[in-house]
């Protein structure tokens, strides 16, 4: 199902404010504490931190070989691919980093990105509110494992879930941020903004790209950057994140294991450096550095 909507249903309303309440997000207070810890780890080491609602939570790769794609992103960052029957996990320091699945036939290699919400039905209610759609209706069990797809004007999605997991793995070794690559990036703020409750802080030295960084009560959770023209279309990115110093040595070796450039290595104003390869089977895959900078509650 994919269905779209508008702003303006004085109930929606009152359902926006009740969702609101739900969100529990960290106080401004606490965050400089918090961010403070989530930046600044040691040499080869990854880190579990808490998924508060409105940040990412958990990252899928969808491949036509997802074996073989877990273990070009696993070459890339020295992770474990742990395989069974029914999926790949990447694992590092024993901590989880990533599912791999099998993508549908005739569907095109892509990553699935999972945001924590305290009510997906809700949340669906404001996306289409917004001006979005609904692409998967809300399945599951409340309170457990309930979650849905929603988009943004311009087609990037995420998918939203209640429930699942409440840390997720971060630092060098994992999937340490998300970019949204927009090919409209003034409409995709103002949707994920209203959606979420983010609040947007340009990025410095970024602005020919409309880059910013997304705060979720005070905390960086993600940033977003124009689409460049050879780009297909807007869309979430996780960046497997590695050291900086490791970073030039991350993209060579992608590229001798039959990857090819996506986007062009260049600098980032949160990531220091950043590339998207695309692996063998066609799945992009984002690269980068660290998180190097700090932000404080907006």
């Amino acid at each position: 199902m994919q269905t779209t909507g508008k702003l303006g249903d004085p109930l929606l309303a009152r359902r926006i404010a009740a969702v609101t309440d739900l969100e529990l997000k960290p106080a401004a207070a606490a965050t400089q504490e918090s961010t403070a810890q989530a930046f600044t780890r040691s040499a080869h080491t990854a880190r579990s931190t808490a998924v508060h609602p409105g940040a990412m939570s958990w990252h899928e790769l969808n491949s036509p070989d997802p074996a073989r794609s877990a273990r070009f992103l696993a070459s890339i960052l020295g992770d474990e691919v742990i395989a069974d029957h029914r999926s790949t996990t990447l694992m590092c320091g024993g901590l989880h980093v990533a599912g791999a699945k099998p993508s549908e036939p005739g569907r095109a290699a892509s990553w699935t990105s999972f945001v924590r919400v305290p009510n997906v039905d809700v949340l669906c209610d404001i996306a289409l509110a917004c001006g979005g759609s609904v692409r998967i209706d809300p399945t599951g069990i409340l309170g457990l494992d309930r979650r849905a797809v929603i988009a943004d004007p311009t087609g990037a999605a995420l998918t939203i879930i209640a429930g699942g997991d409440d840390r997720r793995t971060i630092g060098a070794g994992a999937i340490g941020w998300d970019e949204l690559r927009s090919d409209e990036p003034a409409e995709s703020v103002r949707f994920w903004c209203a959606v979420f409750g983010w609040s947007a802080a340009p990025i410095v030295g970024a602005r020919e790209t409309n880059g910013v960084v997304f705060l979720n009560g005070g905390r960086a959770v993600a940033s977003m950057q124009r689409a460049d023209e050879r780009e297909r279309h807007s869309r979430w990115l996780p960046v497997a994140t590695v050291r900086g110093d490791l970073f030039d040595a991350a993209v060579h070796r992608a590229i001798r294991d039959g990857a090819r450039i996506g986007v062009a290595p260049r600098t980032h104003g949160v990531l220091g450096k950043h590339a998207v390869l695309v692996d063998p089977s066609g799945l992009e895959i984002a690269l980068g550095a660290e998180p190097l900078v700090q932000f404080a509650a907006a």
